[in-house]
């Protein structure tokens, strides 16, 4: 109630109080609540038929365009103004309601900050696997000094064209094995 109190005098909370009740006869407009920005709610009849009242809004602060006010217009009062909700909702209810929208934001923040950290570590591990690869691939690649002799000798190491050729003269349905499971 403080939020209204900021924004709507005590005469005015008063007035609506006593516009809120319905057992006034020949009374053709019923306040019906209050939201979070200010903007109050009613009910009214033009004919007089109370059976199916028509719903309003009326805004806090004047916007040069009407559709300027839908930002400003809770979720559960849009249900109640096209009658998809039978009861207006409460101002406990909707300060509940922005209490979980803002939980909700930080929930996302840290989920959002969580997949980052996520992404980041996987793109270092990915990192660091490609360099001992490469490292890797160098050390199998570069030439080998045999010593012991006059001469050092170099030997390629698992040169594939090299293991193809010699491979040729090989049967290889003879040099083929079967290993057991």
């Amino acid at each position: 109630m403080d939020i209204i109190k900021q924004k709507h005098p005590a005469w005015k909370r008063l007035l609506h109080k006593w516009q809120a009740r319905r057992d006034i006869p020949f009374r053709r407009k019923f306040f019906i609540g209050y939201d979070l920005y200010g903007n109050t709610y009613w009910e009214f009849t033009l004919d007089g038929n109370m059976t199916r009242l028509r719903r309003k809004l009326e805004p806090y602060k004047e916007e040069i365009f009407k559709v300027d006010y839908f930002k400003t217009i809770p979720p559960q009062w849009l249900q109640w103004l096209r009658r998809t909700r039978f009861d207006a909702p409460s101002l406990d209810e909707l300060v509940s309601d922005q209490l979980r929208q803002q939980r909700l934001k930080i929930l996302a923040r840290q989920a959002d900050e969580k997949w980052q950290l996520e992404k980041l570590r996987l793109e270092e591990e990915n990192k660091v696997k490609l360099q001992h690869e490469l490292q890797r691939a160098e050390l199998d690649n570069a030439p080998r000094i045999t010593e012991g002799t006059e001469e050092p000798q170099v030997t390629e190491t698992n040169d594939p064209w090299k293991q193809a050729d010699e491979s040729k003269g090989d049967n290889p349905i003879e040099s083929a094995t079967i290993k057991p499971r």
